[in-house]
């Protein structure tokens, strides 16, 4: 190998360091070569998050990379407030407070039983079952794959027999963690 092959070699590595990042859960992903769908799990509050990027295009900016990283370095900030959204939400008789009520109109009272203490007189059923939501998947779409207008929904549900249930709560939200709706998927 000659010198000028020696600094081209190098020149390259160089190249491709600045394109490659090393996201939290994801390890390193070229941002000029962008596969579809990548999916990881991390721990948190003891549970295990499934994780997953969805793009749309082939190649994104720096500072979109860098947008990523920053929200998945504080995707448990970003759970504790979207409860507090929950939480507005099912005050406020929205979407949240439907899908706790289907629940409780859904499910006999042995399936409620194993869920909640239906003899607790002090924290009514549906305050029970609000508390019993654990996040179970994060999802990010930086360049609006399949025409999301939000940057990251956050997947919720309720553990039923140790497995979460398939009606999921979803709060979306921008790259800041602001809130863009809820919604109730099954």
């Amino acid at each position: 190998m000659g010198l000028f092959d020696f600094f081209k070699k190098k020149q390259t590595e160089k190249k491709n360091t600045l394109e490659n990042y090393n996201l939290p859960y994801f390890g390193e992903i070229n941002i000029n070569k962008l596969e579809e769908y990548y999916s990881a799990n991390f721990e948190m509050n003891n549970e295990t998050i499934q994780t997953d990027l969805n793009f749309e295009n082939n190649k994104i900016e720096k500072h979109v990379i860098a947008q990523i990283e920053t929200f998945l370095i504080n995707v448990d900030n970003f759970d504790k407030t979207n409860k507090l959204y929950i939480e507005k939400d099912f005050n406020e008789s929205g979407e949240t407070l439907e899908y706790i009520n289907f629940y409780l109109e859904e499910f006999d009272e042995n399936e409620l039983s194993k869920l909640i203490d239906l003899d607790n007189e002090i924290i009514l059923a549906n305050i029970q079952l609000l508390k019993k939501l654990k996040l179970i998947r994060v999802g990010l779409y930086p360049d609006r794959k399949y025409g999301t207008d939000y940057f990251a929904t956050f997947d919720y549900s309720i553990e039923i027999d140790g497995e979460p249930c398939n009606q999921l709560l979803v709060v979306n939200t921008d790259e800041k963690g602001n809130l863009h709706n809820i919604i109730w998927e099954s």
